[in-house]
């Protein structure tokens, strides 16, 4: 592995993947015949959105090594992401046929084949993906696949369904070749899932008495109270595979910025009920918040001041409060809002390369940082109570954080109008409603029992 590969594999383990493609594009010129250059550098092409740059190496490895199993793998994600299923059960199957051991193929294998309408074969994968020993799955990508598990068993529609592009998987635990530490995690007992206890903000209070170490995990319901709208009513009016996704960003970047446009509507937003009261939560440790909005940091300051530290916000999905080049990478120090606002153009334009801006979040296709979701993973193996407030719980990697805390024996407390996923495979608590109107009184009855 010449230098250049070296440091370019490190950046993209980081999440560095623009300086990570600069170094692996010069690895592969000094090494053109090295199959795992190439291979490092598709990764680093696919979580940039550049589908065909990333095929194109691809096949140029397996031209030059065409037992590589993985690279098969990629293809058939990338086949996924396309929409293409029989051409990605064609490549996963490749890979297992060169490797029968390959977990990540089963489990995309597994994925593909349930969307095809094949529930019973993709139930045995998905099974099989999670089977102990050397190149098992990374902890986070083992929950969800027993998340996906249960799901499967649970579906009552067995038949085929349309394949949306972010529905795919992104494997980038590809990269990691060493086999990671053991970690276990319930697995699905039944089809029959698990039935939701139900209490009222007092009761919710009351299990949580003790606990002296609580963290919250949030989504778009918790910002409903300030003006901004959720997940669900964005989609109502875009199609979020072409509006949010990387690969439609490098198609129409223009799209990106009219639903920050959309989302963002007239005036300023202020943190609602729920931001301030768990912002003067006792004993909060952190938040992982799926959300971009910044509502989580203005509300500590509007409790406790600017002198007051705040407890650790990680969020998992960046900020719409800075922005920076698609292309070349660099930041101008402005936020999304500010070029809603005042640009005349979307999207707005690099000064340095003259790139499209787009917010410092991350798109479909693209991954959540590895620092932060390593921070994130930190707070929920010290918390002993998670509180889940206002997200539906269906995107990954956020989706596996509350099967962490029940693997270690944590209550997870859900703040919601109805149950949301999780439900259908982990013991948790609801507390039904508007999280603006049962988190205040959950944690106001919480902080008298102290």
């Amino acid at each position: 592995m010449n230098e250049p590969h070296t440091r370019g594999l490190a950046l993209l383990r980081a999440g560095r993947e623009h300086e990570a493609a600069t170094c692996l594009r010069e690895a592969v010129s000094l090494g053109p015949d090295d199959a795992r250059a190439r291979y490092h550098l598709a990764i680093a092409h696919r979580l940039r959105g550049e589908l065909t740059e990333a095929r194109n190496e691809l096949l140029a490895a397996l031209e030059l090594e065409p037992t590589l199993a993985p690279a098969c793998a990629q293809l058939g994600g990338l086949a996924l992401v396309a929409g293409e299923l029989q051409e990605a059960m064609s490549w996963l199957s490749r890979a297992l046929a060169i490797h029968p051991g390959h977990r990540i193929s089963r489990y995309q294998l597994g994925v593909a084949l349930r969307f095809a309408g094949h529930r019973a074969e993709a139930i045995s994968l998905l099974q099989s993906s999670l089977e102990p020993g050397p190149g098992a799955l990374p902890p986070v990508l083992a929950h969800r696949v027993r998340g996906q598990l249960v799901d499967a068993l649970n579906d009552p529609l067995p038949g085929a369904r349309p394949l949306a592009r972010c529905a795919a998987p992104l494997v980038t635990e590809l990269l990691e070749e060493r086999e990671p530490p053991r970690e276990e995690a319930p697995h699905p007992e039944s089809s029959g899932g698990r039935e939701t206890r139900v209490m009222t903000p007092l009761e919710a209070a009351r299990l949580l008495a003790g606990a002296r170490s609580i963290l919250a995990l949030t989504g778009s319901g918790i910002s409903v109270g300030s003006g901004l709208a959720t997940r669900k009513e964005l989609w109502q009016r875009w199609d979020r595979d072409a509006a949010v996704s990387v690969f439609k960003f490098r198609e129409a970047p223009n799209v990106l910025w009219e639903v920050i446009a959309d989302f963002l509507g007239e005036g300023r937003h202020r943190p609602d009920a729920a931001h301030l009261a768990l912002a003067a939560c006792p004993d909060l440790i952190g938040i992982v918040t799926q959300n971009v909005d910044g509502l989580h940091q203005a509300a500590h300051r509007e409790v406790h001041g600017e002198s007051v530290p705040m407890p650790p916000v990680i969020e998992l999905h960046g900020t719409l409060l800075e922005t920076r080049c698609h292309a070349c990478d660099a930041r101008p120090g402005r936020t999304a809002g500010s070029y809603v606002e005042t640009a005349a153009q979307r999207p707005p334009r690099c000064e340095r390369c003259d790139g499209p801006l787009r917010p410092d979040v991350v798109l479909f296709g693209e991954r959540v940082a590895p620092e932060r979701m390593g921070q994130a993973l930190e707070l929920v193996l010290r918390c002993d109570a998670l509180l889940v407030v206002g997200t539906a719980m269906d995107v990954a990697p956020a989706s596996e954080l509350p099967r962490i805390a029940r693997a270690n024996g944590v209550p997870v407390v859900e703040l919601k109008r109805t149950a949301s996923r999780l439900s259908r495979s982990l013991d948790t608590v609801l507390v039904p409603g508007e999280s603006d109107t049962v988190l205040p009184e959950l944690l106001e009855n919480l902080r008298q029992m102290r």
